[in-house]
């Protein structure tokens, strides 16, 4: 693990290992706001921290993981493209040891939706809590309705969602802001994402067929989703 001062990115750097990302990870890399920081929780091999901070998407990068092994590739990563010196690398369980501020993304992708939900809600728990105002980059695996259930309840407020396809497998990203309002979303936004439904970003047709069929299956034991699907209709 290191810890150093934080400098601005150098004009001309370059940079040993050429890094790309998955359309998944892409995806969730476009939609982080420029900031100072850029949190990445989990980071597992430290590949968006680096396009992170070579893009010019934010000056200062910290990964956490809460494994070892995951975390020495991170670091390993950023010094083989010179950028220990804008990094940090801690082994920690989610946001534990992470002062956060408002000027900070935090990035939480490729886990499960109640994974996620428990690293939010253990650092909105905390003594300084989460700044109004933070946004944050979610990419959930699953449990997609209590994903989005828990933003809206704990004032979580989505600005923005889009939609990955990997292979044959769809994947949903979601920047929201922390504001501490709670607010309020539809069964089919909490099953389906708002933003999705209202603004139907690329993939938008496919995604729908392939969540009619997950909804069918679920409706023998979900009536919310048999509720959802007497009305899909008016989502295409």
């Amino acid at each position: 693990m290191y810890d150093s001062s934080a400098k601005d990115p150098l004009p001309g750097s370059s940079f040993s290992k050429t890094v790309e990302l998955s359309p998944r990870l892409q995806t969730v890399a476009d939609l982080i706001p420029s900031c100072e920081t850029v949190v990445d929780v989990g980071s597992d091999h430290g590949k968006l921290g680096v396009w992170c901070l070579r893009s010019e998407i934010c000056k200062n990068v910290i990964a956490t993981d809460i494994h070892e092994l995951p975390a020495k590739r991170t670091e390993a990563l950023l010094e083989e493209n010179d950028m220990s010196d804008r990094s940090r690398v801690l082994v920690t369980d989610g946001l534990s040891g992470v002062d956060l501020n408002k000027e900070m993304t935090v990035v939480i992708a490729g886990m499960g939706g109640l994974e996620i939900c428990k690293i939010l809600s253990e650092a909105k728990s905390r003594l300084d809590g989460i700044p109004e105002g933070m946004k944050m980059v979610l990419q959930p695996q699953r449990s997609f309705h209590e994903v989005r259930s828990f933003l809206c309840e704990n004032g979580f407020i989505i600005r923005q969602e889009r939609i990955a396809k990997e292979k044959k497998y769809f994947y949903t990203v979601i920047l929201v802001e922390y504001t501490g309002a709670s607010y309020g979303l539809s069964e089919a936004e909490r099953f389906l994402g708002p933003v999705i439904l209202s603004k139907k970003p690329e993939y938008y047709e496919e995604y729908m067929k392939h969540q009619k069929a997950v909804m069918e299956s679920r409706a023998l034991g979900d009536p919310r989703c048999k509720e959802i699907l007497n009305t899909w209709e008016k989502w295409l």
